[in-house]
């Protein structure tokens, strides 16, 4: 399948970059020129998209993000291929990754996106899966946000194209939420360990703090609600409390998806 990743014109090194870890991975990248935020018009834009469902607005940098999704979205569907990736540019992609690329045929046949990436955190994943070069691959049943590396189907690609002429929300959370949309209308699998992670979890395969936090409010307009603050123990007691008895009742294996 074809691989396309977004880059700013601006941002010739993080270009140079991914070029190498294709390179080293056996595999040919195509490029997307990202949606540059620090345009005018791209923030007088994002300036007009509605509210999020919480209150926030999408800060500028997040609706170029979300508009260069939707040209990689495109790509694929143009190529006329069944499937296609799409990578930010700023992964680390693990050994291996390079046949996930080459050869298509281990993909589901039902599967609308593969998840190839991590943030660190914990998700529910289905016990029912399949072994793909060392990797396990079994249906996504729960959030885990992050769109820094994934396949989408060019149909779903093209579905997807139809309902984002207008979003709201960041695009990973479009994809990966399941309190949004299309979550529970889509076939998601997700790899574990995930092959692929962004450059500054790459080192425990984890997100630090400060960088998730940072990542976080990157997503929100200046000028509206606060941001939502970091767990406190109690939260994060009843919160996995919560997701283990889900767990239980979802029969699914609920665990750190790491990086590797």
């Amino acid at each position: 399948m074809k691989a396309f990743c977004m880059n700013l014109d601006r941002r010739p090194d993080r270009w140079a970059h991914m070029s190498r870890e294709a390179a080293q991975a056996g595999f040919e990248l195509g490029r997307i020129a990202s949606v540059d935020a620090q345009k005018p018009e791209v923030a007088k834009a994002a300036a007009k998209v509605l509210p999020m469902a919480n209150g926030h607005r999408m800060s500028a940098g997040a609706f170029g993000c979300f508009n260069s999704h939707r040209a990689a979205w495109a790509a694929i569907v143009a190529s006329g291929e069944s499937h296609g990736m799409v990578l930010e540019d700023d992964m680390i992609l693990a050994p291996g990754f390079g046949a996930l690329v080459n050869d298509a045929g281990w993909i589901p046949a039902d599967a609308d996106v593969v998840k190839l990436e991590t943030w660190g955190t914990r998700a529910h994943v289905a016990k029912a899966g399949t072994g793909v070069g060392g990797r396990y691959l079994g249906r996504l049943l729960s959030s885990h946000i992050g769109g820094g590396c994934y396949i989408l189907s060019a149909a779903t690609a093209t579905r997807l194209l139809a309902m984002t002429e207008r979003f709201s929300d960041p695009v990973d959370e479009l994809l990966f939420n399941e309190t949004l949309e299309f979550f529970p209308t889509a076939t998601i699998y997700q790899m574990v360990p995930a092959p692929a992670v962004q450059g500054k979890r790459s080192d425990s395969g984890a997100a630090e703090p400060e960088w998730s936090e940072g990542s976080i409010m990157a997503r929100f307009a200046e000028g509206g609600p606060t941001a939502p603050g970091r767990e406190g123990r109690l939260e994060r007691l009843l919160r996995r409390t919560r997701e283990e008895l889900r767990r239980l009742r979802l029969g699914s294996r609920y665990e750190v998806i790491r990086f590797g």
